[in-house]
């Protein structure tokens, strides 16, 4: 469905971050700027989770000291966080491409598509697909992220490592675009932990039961983490749509197809130039409690250090991420302008900023003002 556009934001009671957002169009947005927003969530297992890094039988433990004494929790790696929101962001990206009608699949194909294969990105086609498992290594080459396109939302949101593999005018040079979100590890509050023994066979349509068992140590269904994150320098599209991903999260973890159901809740925002806490810090404030008074507390906590609280349903229903005109076109109109600028200030690097001392300049016209630069 599409209709009037909607100021998510303001539904949200969060127009006061719109002074620390970046504007589309903006010929300085590729460099940084110290603002930043916060944001500080819950995730509770609704599920068995497996939380492991490496090898079998174990999970991410790690020591949660608090005023009462210290204990070992299990805790998600901030890799993890990482890798799941950005692959949810990928799968409501896909899930828009797939809901437009015919006008809006024109819209794409000439001002994304048509904007890509102009500003020299290699892979483009109508029926955009970015992936993020790189291929094998071909004709020598090191097996670097060259199954993501550079110039979706995903890959200009949470970064990517590009080559002229990916876009004809680096002319040699490799160009990394660092993620501008940054997650924290979350700290389960408690430690709720428990072996679980398992038959090796356990997917596909048919399998034999009572050989190759094997034990692995779960996290509890019920347990609550305390995460936090960092995005900075967003445009708003791409801060509503990112803390959209971060809170349909449904898997996490290893065999998420099996086990690992998850519920994430976000609990507030808060923008500013310095951080004001940490995932930890808050985790030791509530190590022991369970998830009602985890919640409670934190919301109580939050607020004190001047947070604005976050309805989560009212985030969820506030997003329509098919509506063909709706928060996720202009999340596009923000990715292939960034793409653009991206693609202009290597164009001036190769025009006569790196002579002499190999020095990488830029001009006049792409320098970030002073006095925002932290």
């Amino acid at each position: 469905m599409s209709g009037e556009k909607r100021d998510v934001l303001a539904e949200l009671g969060l127009g006061d971050l719109r002074p620390y957002l970046r504007s589309i169009g903006d010929k300085d947005r590729i460099f940084p700027k110290a603002h930043r927003i916060e944001v500080v969530f819950l995730v509770r297992a609704a599920n068995y989770l497996l939380l492991r890094t490496e090898g079998a039988g174990t999970i991410n433990m790690t020591t949660l000291e608090y005023s009462g004494g210290a204990m070992e929790v299990p805790v998600i790696q901030p890799q993890k966080l990482m890798a799941v929101t950005r692959r949810q962001m990928l799968q409501l990206l896909r899930e828009y491409r797939d809901s437009l009608d015919e006008v809006s699949k024109r819209w794409f194909v000439q001002e994304v598509i048509g904007k890509a294969k102009d500003l020299g990105f290699k892979k483009v086609s109508e029926e955009w697909n970015c992936t993020i498992q790189p291929p094998l290594a071909e004709f020598g080459e090191k097996a670097t992220d060259i199954g993501m396109d550079g110039f979706c939302p995903h890959c200009t949101i949470f970064g990517a490592a590009l080559t002229e593999q990916h876009n004809e005018k680096f002319g040699g040079l490799s160009i990394g675009i660092k993620t501008r979100v940054r997650f924290d590890p979350a700290f389960a509050t408690q430690r709720r932990i428990t072996p679980e023994t398992h038959n090796k066979v356990t997917e596909g349509h048919l399998s034999m039961t009572g050989q190759a068992l094997f034990s692995e140590v779960h996290v509890e269904p019920g347990t609550v983490f305390i995460g936090r994150a960092e995005l900075v320098d967003l445009t708003e599209p791409e801060l509503v749509a990112t803390l959209y991903s971060l809170a349909t999260l449904r898997e996490l973890g290893g065999r998420s197809g099996i086990y690992g159901t998850v519920r994430v809740e976000i609990l507030g925002v808060k923008a500013g130039k310095y951080a004001s806490t940490t995932a930890y810090d808050l985790a030791a404030e509530n190590a022991g409690k369970g998830y009602e008074e985890v919640k409670k507390n934190l919301k109580e906590r939050l607020e004190k250090l001047g947070f604005t609280p976050v309805d989560n349903s009212k985030l969820l229903a506030a997003v329509d991420h098919k509506d063909p005109n709706g928060l996720f076109k202009d999340l596009w109109r923000s990715s292939i302008d960034f793409a653009e600028k991206m693609v202009k200030w290597v164009e001036e690097l190769k025009g006569g900023g790196q002579k002499g001392s190999g020095k990488k300049s830029r001009s006049k016209k792409a320098e970030p003002e002073e006095s925002e630069e932290e």
